[in-house]
């Protein structure tokens, strides 16, 4: 019995360690490399959903799901929450699968900076 007591011990002590010592991240938006004060619509955020999200059968023009070929069509779901629940959070698109870390910080960035159009 005493056995079992020290190994519970042990593996309580060790899952509070491995829990403990992870990413300390603040969530700031930005991940290891990302200078979000660079990121921008045009030459970051905007060739990203062109090649993963403003494609034919998803977000494109006529799409009765909203079309993403401008900002204009994103603007609203970028600023009320719903881009980033669905690709930040949940990362449920694109359908094609998750982006990459690269491409999830920096439309975390975007997003945090309140999806500018710039």
């Amino acid at each position: 019995m005493k056995n079992i007591k020290f190994l519970f011990l042990f593996l309580f002590a060790g899952a509070l360690l491995t829990t403990s010592c992870g990413n300390d991240d603040d969530d700031d938006g930005g991940g290891d490399g990302i200078d979000c004060s660079t990121v921008k619509f045009s030459t970051d955020i905007q060739p990203i959903v062109e090649s993963s999200c403003a494609i034919a059968g998803c977000h494109n023009a006529g799409s009765i799901v909203g079309d993403y070929t401008s900002y204009a069509g994103l603007e609203d779901r970028a600023k009320d929450g719903t881009m980033e629940t669905s690709v930040i959070t949940d990362k449920t698109m694109p359908k094609s699968g998750s982006l990459s870390q690269d491409q999830l910080d920096k439309f975390k960035c975007w997003l945090d900076a309140g999806a500018p159009n710039n």
